[in-house]
């Protein structure tokens, strides 16, 4: 079949009438209207054309659009369904493209770390041309007066390998951006943007973009270190920096049953947070609040906060 193609069309109305010929009772409307479809979707009528036929003899008269009945002239609408569907994905498309716009107007105006930039490598890097000649930079660091990429080590020749190498996450891969920085001044880079050697600048939602990861979300939180130190604490927030949750919920255990408010209040918090074992709001509120009693300032804020959604009431508080 054809994608584009011509088809008659059926008529929505169908009463009968008596033919004035033969006078048979088999006198109905019939449309022979041809409408341009793009498959099976109708985009717009080609011809309007309606007749009254009798089954019987064959006889036919021609029927004027405005008189057909209103549910017939209501059925129209049917024609138009595809062109109502081309202008509205048009008009979608149309303001997509003066949104991004928009959007990459405010973010040279008002940039933020890690906004991703599209680049033509040898207009922004001064490097040879080849024809892989796209890259990505990502800035790193602005003020006022400047602004510092990291550049891409690989080149792309369409753009749609560089999404897929955002869907992919391979921005986040150590070696896919130069250690080396480039820092322009605002007005370079916004000179750069108005002769498309920056052709698309795209801001990073949830550390992503087109679903992959662009940038490293933050690493949690370090556990508070404490002032007087502990080795089982401090070898339990060495293990915690490395993702090692269960050998610190170990070394956590050891400090807080050791009696030290700052173990205790890391292991609460592990315990709380299901960091190395399941999440425990009785262990945790059992540790927080033995820190707390240790007059643990962190301890009191942490337990307050657990409380607003824990049963905390059979606690020792003496």
């Amino acid at each position: 079949m054809l994608l584009f193609n011509t088809a008659a069309t059926d008529v929505f109305y169908k009463k009968q009438k008596t033919c004035p010929h033969c006078h048979s009772e088999h006198f109905s409307l019939s449309n022979h209207s041809k409408v341009l479809r793009f498959s099976i979707l109708p985009i717009i009528p080609l011809s309007i054309n309606y007749q009254h036929q009798c089954d019987a003899c064959g006889y036919t008269s021609a029927v004027s659009w405005y008189s057909l009945p209103p549910l017939e002239l209501a059925s129209f609408i049917k024609y138009f369904i595809g062109l109502v569907l081309i202008v509205y994905i048009l008009t979608k498309a149309i303001l997509g493209i003066h949104e991004q716009a928009d959007n990459e107007i405010r973010y040279l105006n008002e940039p933020k770390k890690f906004d991703t930039y599209f680049v033509y490598s040898d207009k922004f890097t001064g490097e040879p041309k080849r024809i892989n000649n796209l890259k990505v930079a990502q800035l790193v660091e602005f003020d006022d007066k400047s602004m510092t990429f990291r550049v891409a080590n690989y080149t792309y020749k369409y753009n749609k390998d560089i999404e897929i190498a955002m869907r992919t996450s391979m921005l986040v891969q150590d070696d896919y951006f130069s250690s080396k920085t480039m820092t322009f001044t605002k007005q370079q880079v916004k000179q750069f943007y108005e002769d498309n050697s920056i052709y698309k600048i795209m801001r990073p939602e949830l550390y992503s973009l087109y679903g992959g990861f662009v940038m490293h979300p933050p690493k949690p939180k370090p556990l508070y270190a404490g002032v007087k130190l502990d080795k089982h604490n401090q070898q339990g927030i060495t293990y915690f920096k490395d993702g090692l949750f269960k050998e610190a919920l170990e070394s956590f255990t050891l400090s807080a049953k050791g009696g030290y408010s700052w173990g205790q209040l890391n292991l609460g918090q592990m315990y709380r947070d299901g960091q190395g074992t399941e999440i425990n709001n009785e262990k945790a509120a059992y540790w927080l609040n033995k820190a707390t009693l240790q007059g643990n300032p962190k301890a009191k804020i942490e337990l307050a906060e657990l409380c607003l959604s824990y049963d905390c009431s059979k606690l020792d508080t003496q």
